[in-house]
C-alpha cells in the first residue's frame, strides 16, 4: 500500500487560517478602540457645543428690564421675577432653565453629566464669585459640563471609562 501524499498547498491554508485566528483578536481590538476613540471626541465636541449654547442662554436671559424670562441671581430693584408658568418653568434666581439647555444640546455627551453654572469673574462650581453676582449686564457667567464616556475597549481591559469636560465663559448682554 502507497502511503498518501498530501496534495500540495494543503499545509499553506492550515497556516493561513493558524494566522487569521491569531490576527483576528488584535485586529477586532483596534477596531472597537478607534470606534471608542471616535465616541470620546464626539463627546468632547458634544460637552463643548454643551458649555457654549448654555452660557449664550444665560447671556441672553440675563436681568434686564426688558427680559420676561431671566435666568440666575436677579439684580434686586432691576429684574422682574414673573411667576414660573410653561413660557417660563425656571425664573431666576434658579438656574436650573440654563442647566436643562446644556443637558439638551449633550446629544453624545456620555453618562453622568454634571452641569454647573457661577456668575462672577472667579467662580468655580455652582459658587458665585462674588457671593453676591448677580445676573446684570456686563457680569461673567461660567457654565462648566462633565461626563463620562464608557468605552468597550476599556471595559474589556478594566480601564473603566474617559473623563471630558468644557467650560464656557460669556458677559451678560441683557
Amino acid at each position: 500500500m502507497k502511503a498518501r501524499r498530501p496534495r500540495r498547498g494543503s499545509s499553506q491554508l492550515g497556516q493561513a487560517l493558524l494566522e487569521f485566528a491569531l490576527v483576528l483578536p488584535v485586529f477586532t481590538i483596534a477596531l472597537l478602540g478607534m470606534v471608542d476613540v471616535g465616541r470620546v471626541i464626539w463627546a468632547n465636541n458634544s460637552v463643548a457645543n454643551a458649555a457654549r449654547e448654555a452660557a449664550r442662554y444665560a447671556t441672553v436671559h440675563g436681568g434686564s428690564k426688558g427680559n420676561s424670562c431671566p435666568v440666575g441671581p436677579p439684580v434686586v430693584g432691576t429684574t422682574t421675577i414673573p411667576p414660573a408658568s410653561a413660557d417660563c418653568p425656571y425664573p431666576s434666581p434658579s438656574k436650573e432653565g440654563i442647566y436643562a439647555v446644556a443637558r439638551s444640546f449633550t446629544i453624545a455627551g456620555g453618562t453622568n453629566i454634571v452641569v454647573t453654572a457661577c456668575y462672577g469673574t472667579g467662580c468655580a462650581g455652582d459658587t458665585n464669585d462674588p457671593p453676591s453676582a448677580t445676573n446684570a449686564r456686563g457680569t461673567a457667567v461660567t457654565i462648566t459640563v462633565s461626563s463620562q464616556v464608557p468605552t468597550i475597549v476599556g471595559s474589556l481591559l478594566g480601564l473603566g471609562s474617559f473623563d471630558v469636560s468644557a467650560s464656557s465663559t460669556m458677559l451678560v448682554n441683557h
